[in-house]
Parts: structure tokens; sequence; C-alpha cells
């Protein structure tokens, strides 16, 4: 054989080349590869070795505090007080902040987020609700969210798609004397010519004050649509259902003399839960779900540990129940009707094929003609139908303002006690609580606001406290005379 028979063929030559070619395809260069997710717990390590200007506390630190009061609804003293216990941990020698601290930094979020430049878009969905507390004051707050950013959350996460604190933006924080309709339409006007923005859609309550003020803002703007929150339409549709219900008022009338007799007995394991004065046909679901269990325990008691009892007493305590087991049936089924709605309309929206993919949800609740869940389920199947109405196929617009309830209720939080006591500068809580925690957005809100620049959003916008009225009123009177 000669030497030339030992050198390989042109085509397997050109196979080694396709093998080298699929190899290569099979395992990306290092350049193509992506890089891991960042580790949050060595970032916030990191973060420790880094500090603002003009500040002795480190960013993590800092962000650790933010963390346990906008994340955990941890106050400002219980903050300071569990960094301080934990401070042997830091990477660092830096103390634990004090609770004053702790708080300005908050509202320093809080302000830098109100202040935010807003993207130049048109499709702005503005949410906007009232928030009182005792004094003349009611505080309009709009918070927005822009419908494309809602469709990308709805695209990567599916059915767990509803609205969190982090997706919003803070637009308006204004308390007022007179909130009325042409006050909220004429801050709605204002916030607009500020911006140079005019939203596509703005949800609302039903009330009448913020209705009226949203149709005039509609006419002088009609490229906006005005839509009403279907979370107070189900309240007020379960409203309608119980409120002068003979029955249902018999019902409560029972629960709470039961309350009243069991409360320091042996059997105070089966207190009823309290009935929330304001929003309670929103909040309905607890006693009901108390009222199932009491029901089935009373139909075949089991021992509990710390307690005993004769059957007769038991039934002299809750027997009563017994006699509301149908309605209680069918109170349960009228809150399942609203829990299908509410779940649905706060992933999915009002659309085109809304009515339509509800009445398949609801069509076993809408069989039991002439009961409460049937009623109630019609009234929403009506009510989204006509807050649908004429949108393009493919169009959705945002249907729960719970986000925003959800939102205040956090700021309440925040407040603790000082929410007793009218509005305070803890109220930028309520902004700071849309920011995602991380060192750039911390860095950045410090850099941008000091502390006069809270002193003078407050002093602009909330004027004296009641604390410090109560202080004017019933301090100690200067006499003007001095003791010798």
């Amino acid at each position: 054989m000669s030497s030339g028979d030992n050198l390989p063929s042109k085509a397997s030559k050109k196979l080694v080349g396709c093998e080298k070619s699929l190899k290569a395809l099979k395992e990306p260069s290092p350049s193509l590869v992506p890089d891991p997710p960042p580790d949050p717990k060595n970032e916030l390590a990191a973060s420790f070795g880094r500090r603002c200007p003009r500040h002795s506390h480190s960013l993590g630190l800092i962000q650790l505090l933010l963390r346990l009061v906008l994340n955990s609804a941890v106050g400002f003293r219980g903050a300071a007080a569990a960094l301080k216990v934990v401070s042997l941990l830091f990477p660092t020698d830096e103390q634990a902040p004090s609770p004053n601290g702790g708080q300005m930094w908050v509202l320093r979020l809080g302000l830098h987020m109100l202040r935010q430049s807003k993207e130049q878009a048109d499709d702005w969905v503005w949410i906007i609700d009232h928030t009182i507390q005792i004094g003349p004051l009611k505080c309009l707050v709009i918070v927005g969210v822009r419908l494309s950013a809602w469709e990308r959350k709805r695209a990567d996460e599916g059915k767990s798609s509803a609205l969190a604190h982090h997706d919003l933006c803070m637009w308006l924080i204004m308390p007022m004397a007179r909130s009325d309709g042409p006050a909220v339409h004429a801050k709605l006007d204002s916030l607009c010519q500020e911006t140079g923005i005019v939203p596509c859609q703005i949800l609302s309550d039903c009330g009448a004050d913020l209705q009226n003020g949203i149709s005039l803002f509609c006419t002088h703007h009609p490229q906006t649509r005005g839509v009403k929150d279907i979370a107070h339409a189900a309240a007020n549709a379960v409203k309608r259902e119980l409120n002068g219900n003979a029955q249902w008022e018999a019902f409560l009338k029972e629960a709470s003399h039961a309350k009243a007799k069991m409360r320091q007995t042996k059997f105070a394991f089966l207190l009823p839960p309290e009935l929330k004065a304001k929003a309670r046909w929103m909040n309905l679901a607890p006693l009901l779900a108390w009222s199932r269990k009491a029901l089935g325990f009373i139909s075949s008691p089991r021992p509990v540990p710390g307690a005993s009892w004769e059957d007769d007493e038991l039934e002299q305590k809750m027997g009563w129940i017994r006699s509301y087991q149908k309605s209680l049936t069918e109170w349960s089924q009228m809150l399942e009707v609203t829990a299908v709605v509410l779940t649905y309309t706060r992933e999915n929206g009002y659309h085109a094929n809304a009515k339509q993919e509800l009445q398949v949800q609801l069509s076993s609740f809408a069989a039991r003609a002439n009961t409460p869940a049937c009623r109630i389920a019609e009234c929403l199947l009506k009510f989204v139908a006509e807050e649908s109405a004429d949108l393009a196929e493919g169009h959705r617009l945002v249907a729960s303002s719970e986000v925003l309830e959800s939102l205040i209720g956090k700021a309440k939080q925040i407040e603790g006690r000082q929410s007793k006591s009218g509005f305070t500068k803890t109220l930028l809580g309520l902004a700071a609580g849309v920011a995602e925690i991380s060192e750039e957005k911390v860095r950045a809100a410090l850099a941008a606001i000091k502390v006069q620049d809270v002193t003078a959003w407050v002093r602009e916008h909330l004027g004296i406290s009641l604390e410090a009225q109560r202080h004017h009123a019933f301090g100690p009177r200067n006499v003007g005379t001095k003791l010798a």
C-alpha cells in the first residue's frame, strides 16, 4: 500500500468537519452562555460595604430596615430593635439604626417614588380611591399601571397575574378638605397637565364623588374610559341581598348574644369573629366560615383539650345555630359566586368575552333558581357585561382596585397607632409601598430626596397635625410671668 493510501479521503475530511460543527452547535461558546441569575444573598451582603454620601449606615442595613417595615409589617421601633438583636451578624461593625432614622428612610423613599417621572404612553390606567381618618381631611390617592406591562405579566405568569404593589406607579397623594366631583375632576385634570399624559382608563369604586369627577374628566377627554371596580360591585350586590333580610338580621343578633354569653366561659373557643363595621359587606367570609365550622362541631362534637361539658350545656350555648343551616348554606354559596367572579376579573380584567367565560364558571350556581347565589351571579354577570361593552377583541381593562385597597391597608400598618390621629407625615409610606427594595432604588432615593424635602412636603400638604393641636389645646398655659 502506498503512503498516499494512509491519508484521509476528502469524504472522510468532510465527515469529520460536520461532526465538529454539530458538536460546536450542541456546546455553545462561553460568550453565548447566559450569566447565572444574581444571588440576592450575596448582593445584600456586598451592599453592606457601600454607603451613600453623608450616611453613616450602609446600603445593606438600610435595605434590611426597609424590607422589615414595607414587606413584613414591622413597626419602626420593632424593626430597629430587631436589627439591634442581629447586629452581631452584620458583615460590618455599624450600629443598628434608630426608629426615627428608619422612619425618615421610608419617607424619603416614598417621596422619591411619588416624584418619579412617568413614561410617556397612551396606555396608562389610573386606579383612584379615597382614604379617610379622623379630622376634616380626605386623601385622594391615585396609582397607575400600563396595560402593556400588565399584559406582559399575564403572558409570563399566566393565572397568577393579579396586580401586586410593585406593579404600580404612584401618581398622587393629595389630602383635601373638600373632595367632591368637581374637586376630583380638577385634580385629575391638573395631573394630566403636569405630566402631559392622559390615561386610557380610570378605575374606581362606586362612590358618587369619584364617579362624578371621573365623568366630568371623561367628558373633556373622550379617549379615557371610566370603569367601576368589580369588588365594590360584588359588595353592593351582597348588601342588596342581605340588608333588611329578617333571617340574616336574626342570625347576627343570635351570634352577638352567643358571643356575650360565652366570652368568659369554657366555650370561649367557639366565639364568632368580629364583623367589621367598615366595608362589612366585603368581609362576611370569616363569619360564614366560622358558622359552617361551628355547625359541624355542634352536629358532631369532638374532644377539645382543656375543656369538658355535658351535651345539654353545648346545646344551650350553640344549639341556636341549627335553625340557620339552610340559610348558611345559601349564604355561603352566594359568597362562592363572588369569589369566582373576583378571582377571574382580578386576573383577566374586563374584555369582550368576559361574560361568556364567567357564565361557564358560574353555571352550577345559575342553575339554582331563586337562590341568593343565582341572583348574585345574574347581577354580577350583568355588571361585567356592561363594563366590558364595546371593547375590541383582545383589548382588556383592569377590573379590580383591590391592589390599591391593599396598599392603603399597608400604609395604615406603617402608620401604626398614628393612623388613629389623622394624617401625619407617615402618609408617604403609602408611596414607599410600591417600591421594590434594591440597592439601586435606595441609593437613588436617598440621593434625590433630602430630609428638608420631606419636611417641605408635609408642611405644604398636611399642615399641623391633630397631635400638635392637642398639645396646644391641653398643654400648660403660658401666663406671661416668670417665677423668681
